[in-house]
């Protein structure tokens, strides 16, 4: 079930809260199987984590594997057919109400789900374990919002749940690939490295931070972040072995510690002539894959450019984040005068920075999204909203230096709330201006 308009998935909530307290129950025929139901259950069930309900859902989720549980116990104990699969049907119920609201947080907070899945892939649950569940904590605290009919917390958490899921990718990415030669080269520098091997010693640290940094810049570059791994993993390995060798000849005559100089440093240069094939070798692979590695450049330079945007607006300025390729700069600061649709100056200043992110992607398409509070009624709200839209896109027409830019602006009046309607915090919320950039090409 995906949620297409905010018509439907608002109908979703208000049919959901209604029956919150216990979803309908389905029941099972007089024929079906308690064993094979409890078994099908359980495997949905873990589907249901694959795919992040557990967090995107959790009290439902919750609810759903309590009576699994209840069900497994009952099968066990040899209850009464009819007993099993009455709790069978209640975990269904649960489980069905879970997904459907995993969906709602899902259309409105992609980029975190995704931001997520990417940290879980990189290892991040694993090796940052308390941290990935403190922010997991966070995210189960908006999705209960969620099951609860509220959207406002979703709305202002998932820029900073977005973040730190990242954080925690980029750390599991730099774990999974340098942990190893790390672990290398302080058990070498715990037999005194410095002193016997400080140049090999040098040699290894540099590659390492030189992977590090490349990791950091281009995190989806794998091929490239494993070339150069390998070589700092190599480079590791050699201080070992050149520490234990020096530690050894403490007899040495200064020209047998020249020879062995000169061989550690043949071993470097074979090594890395080693690896030089193998890039040779990813170059021509990457010759023959040129749209995927441009796909992969392309998806590294606009991570830069929508980080660089993020970091350009203040808190009560502006809120960015990503929707696909998509950049989404909502605007908190731009305000009208009840009912008219004309820029104030004290507008001009974001409208600028908006500029300088559009000035950024030379060719792309930027519609303007006008949003309004449920006040008044959908027609005029539908004109208010499109006259604004198209206020703003004016101004971006009239001070552009994106030449290549093309602007378009829409009217949604209150088909896309952010919060209830019904207070006027939300209804403040809900009256804004999205401005969308969709780049062509990088």
């Amino acid at each position: 079930m995906k949620f297409k308009n905010a018509s439907i998935l608002s109908a979703f909530l208000a049919v959901s809260a209604a029956c919150s307290t216990t979803p309908p129950v389905e029941t099972f025929p007089v024929d079906a199987s308690p064993s094979e139901e409890v078994k099908k259950l359980e495997a949905d069930i873990g589907t249901a984590v694959s795919q992040q309900v557990d967090v995107l859902s959790p009290e439902n989720f919750e609810e759903a594997r309590d009576a699994l549980e209840d069900a497994k116990d009952s099968l066990a104990d040899k209850d009464d057919a009819r007993d099993v699969l009455a709790e069978v049907a209640v975990g269904r119920a649960y489980l069905k109400a879970a997904q459907g609201f995993a969906n709602v947080s899902v259309e409105n907070m992609k980029d975190v789900v995704d931001a997520r899945a990417a940290a879980l892939a990189a290892g991040a649950k694993t090796n940052f374990g308390s941290e990935f569940r403190k922010v997991d904590e966070d995210l189960r605290d908006v999705a209960e919002n969620v099951e609860e009919n509220d959207l406002d917390l979703l709305n202002k958490k998932r820029g900073d749940l977005q973040a730190r899921y990242l954080e925690l990718e980029l750390r599991g990415i730099k774990r999974s690939n340098l942990a190893t030669a790390e672990g290398l080269v302080n058990e070498a520098k715990r037999k005194d490295a410095d002193k016997w091997a400080p140049r090999t010693l040098a040699i290894a640290e540099k590659s390492i931070r030189d992977a590090e940094a490349y990791i950091i810049a281009h995190r989806h570059d794998t091929a490239q972040i494993k070339v150069m791994a390998d070589k700092a993993l190599a480079d590791a390995q050699h201080v070992v072995e050149i520490t234990g060798s020096a530690k050894s000849g403490n007899k040495t005559t200064d020209e047998e510690a020249a020879l062995r100089m000169e061989a550690a440093n043949e071993a470097i240069r074979a090594k890395q002539a080693e690896l030089a094939q193998k890039e040779a070798l990813l170059n021509t692979t990457a010759a023959v894959a040129v749209s995927a590695q441009g796909a992969l450049a392309a998806q590294q330079e606009l991570d830069k450019k929508y980080a660089d945007a993020r970091a350009m607006f203040a808190e009560n300025e502006a809120e960015v984040y990503r929707q696909g390729k998509a950049i989404v700069i909502r605007l908190r600061s731009l305000e009208f005068d009840t009912a008219e649709a004309q820029l104030k100056g004290s507008n001009f200043p974001v409208l600028a920075k908006v500029q300088n992110v559009i000035a950024e992607f030379p060719t792309s398409q930027v519609t303007v999204e006008g949003h309004t509070d449920s006040r008044g009624g959908k027609a005029i709200n539908a004109k208010l909203s499109k006259a604004r839209a198209e206020a703003v896109k004016s101004y971006f027409e009239a001070n552009s230096t994106a030449e290549g830019a093309k602007f378009s602006a829409v009217g949604y009046d209150f088909q896309k709330p952010l919060a209830d309607n019904k207070t006027e915090s939300g209804r403040a919320q809900n009256r804004r201006v999205d401005i969308v950039i969709e780049p062509q090409s990088m």
